[in-house]
């Protein structure tokens, strides 16, 4: 089954590119009620064209990633799409590490978020 297939509300993730790679160092990294991971990464300057304002304004300047189902979900409408799943990402680096990541390449058009992301993530691997 295809990752995606665990993204909880997927409709709202207007894919750009299926499967890119990027690498950069992870500003922040957060936990949601979702399940999911909420990271910042700090792009290398190749890519800084993957931003958008949204991005500069809201999230410090970062791409978002997202990889899915990492912790415990206790948000109730998304519960099921982590239901006896839980990500191939096998932990995250902490804040300062260098990584290149693989993914999804998407547009958060939830209300107030405008940002883009890579969600799902694939893989994280430290550099």
């Amino acid at each position: 089954m295809a990752l995606k297939a665990h993204v909880y509300k997927p409709a709202r993730l207007q894919v750009i590119q299926e499967c890119i790679e990027v690498t950069g160092t992870i500003h922040h990294t957060k936990k949601e009620n979702d399940g999911d991971d909420h990271i910042q990464l700090k792009v290398d300057p190749q890519f800084s064209n993957l931003l958008n304002a949204k991005n500069t304004s809201v999230q410090a300047g970062c791409l978002v990633l997202e990889p899915i189902c990492m912790g415990p979900v206790t948000q109730p409408d998304a519960v099921k799409p982590c239901k006896d799943f839980h990500s191939p990402v096998k932990g995250v680096p902490q804040d300062g590490s260098k990584v290149k990541v693989l993914g999804s390449y998407v547009l958060d058009t939830e209300p107030g978020h405008g940002w883009t992301e890579i969600h799902p993530v694939t893989t994280i691997t430290a550099i």
